[in-house]
């Protein structure tokens, strides 16, 4: 069965065709308020160049609310299914969670897609619009985790706060003493999260027990892992793992 797959974030939405639980075509694109017509556009656009015709079936997270209508409205109306939307429920996650209902979709399907690939007890690192670090034990149990803003973001309010700095390529630098201000600004914001990175993750083995495996997803990660000395497993196809997982134990489709 084809499932296509959906992360929308709050930036970007990576976008995936499964084939029988395995990753056949993925695309990135810029998360905007989409109408079902929308969806049906730039989906239709995609599933054409990458030579797929309609899936039989649709699963989707979202930490952008406004953007679930659309989503429900384009699967049924195009694609004719029922889309499973991952939340708490749909998840199948053990929660050990104060609040369960506040824990991001995607980070709950980082767990399930943690939890497919094997690993566990496991820490996930998203590096997106935020970066967040979640520890999952070694029965597949939600622990909890750190949320912190994201390497783009910090990046963002630096340059809105500062008058005096004009944004920057965010590049890693040569060295870290900058001599100049936008080296400077490199040098801070990007070894910065870098150490921020390390940091948090050996705080989190400390507290979690046996041997974690680290796996590191989102938009920015292959620039920061090239970086941490954490040793992580690279996956930027993670998240969109976990979806299909999820929609795949629901079964709905054609």
């Amino acid at each position: 069965m084809e499932r296509l797959v959906l992360d929308v974030g709050n930036t970007k939405t990576a976008v995936g065709v499964f084939v029988d639980g395995k990753l056949a075509e993925s695309w990135r694109i810029t998360t905007f308020h989409w109408t079902a017509d929308d969806l049906w556009v730039i989906m239709g656009s995609l599933l054409g160049s990458g030579g797929t015709g309609l899936p039989q079936a649709m699963a989707f997270a979202t930490v952008v609310p406004q953007v679930r209508h659309s989503l429900r409205e384009f699967s049924g109306r195009f694609l004719e299914v029922e889309p499973v939307e991952v939340d708490v429920e749909t998840a199948g996650v053990k929660i050990k969670y104060d609040y369960p209902g506040e824990i991001g979709a995607d980070r709950l399907a980082n767990t399930v897609g943690a939890m497919k690939l094997g690993g566990l007890p496991a820490i996930v690192v998203d590096f997106g619009t935020a970066t967040t670090f979640d520890a999952v034990d070694a029965s597949g149990a939600f622990l909890g985790g750190v949320i912190s803003p994201g390497v783009g973001t910090a990046a963002a309010e630096l340059f809105k706060k500062a008058e005096k700095l004009n944004p920057v390529d965010l590049r890693f630098p040569d060295t870290v003493i900058g001599k100049s201000t936008s080296h400077a600004v490199r040098s801070g914001v990007l070894l910065g999260a870098v150490g921020a990175t390390d940091y948090i993750v050996r705080r989190l083995i400390s507290e979690m027990e046996g041997e974690p495996t680290v796996w590191a997803t989102g938009g920015w990660a292959e620039m920061m892992t090239a970086h941490c000395d954490t040793g992580m497993k690279l996956c930027p196809e993670l998240t969109l793992v976990g979806i299909d997982s999820i929609g795949e134990r629901y079964g709905h489709g054609k």
